[in-house]
């Protein structure tokens, strides 16, 4: 069983570094909150299968009164044997819980919940998001993230908080078509 996952493992990081190479290679998305996002699921044979994939996270909702991360995720899903089922390119949403904002960093903790990914009903650990305005060319300070800082103090309820946190995706985004 141990095997299986380190087969499983060592297939999705070939394949997923592959796909992360081509998407790279094709145009550069620039600043974005992203999270590693892992998940298991049963498989035909009884094993456990791994889906292992990248999330970019694209908006903020209010959803049944839970803030939702919203996003994309690539990647690709394996079974117990380590045989690559697909790679998976689609919208995913994740309830959001703590979360943390400076002027400088921004980090999220996402829910673990259940979804269907290629059909394969599929179960999702806790991750964490996160942006640093240090890392590239997005400047120090910039102001969302302060804004965001702020709205966090004040102990804010969800639909001022999914605000506060969309802004600063859709900031992220309009720098990015700025590249």
């Amino acid at each position: 069983m141990r095997t299986g996952r380190l087969i499983a493992a060592a297939a999705l990081g070939v394949c997923c570094a592959g796909a992360s190479i081509a998407r790279a290679q094709g145009h550069d998305e620039g600043p974005a909150i992203t999270a590693r996002v892992h998940g298991t699921f049963v498989d035909q044979a009884g094993g456990a299968g791994v889906l292992s994939a990248d999330m970019t996270i694209e908006r903020f909702e209010v959803r049944a009164g839970v803030v939702t991360a919203i996003g994309r995720i690539a990647g690709a899903l394996a079974d117990s044997k380590g045989n690559v089922l697909g790679l998976v390119e689609q919208e995913h949403v994740l309830p959001v819980g703590n979360v943390e904002s400076t002027c400088n960093q921004l980090r999220v903790e996402l829910a673990g919940a259940e979804a269907d990914i290629l059909q394969v009903h599929v179960r999702f650990d806790p991750e964490t998001a996160g942006f640093d305005s240090r890392d590239g060319a997005t400047p120090k300070a910039l102001g969302v993230l302060c804004a965001a800082g702020d709205v966090l103090r004040s102990k804010p309820g969800s639909a001022e908080l999914a605000k506060a946190l969309d802004n600063v995706a859709v900031a992220l985004k309009a720098r990015g078509s700025l590249r």
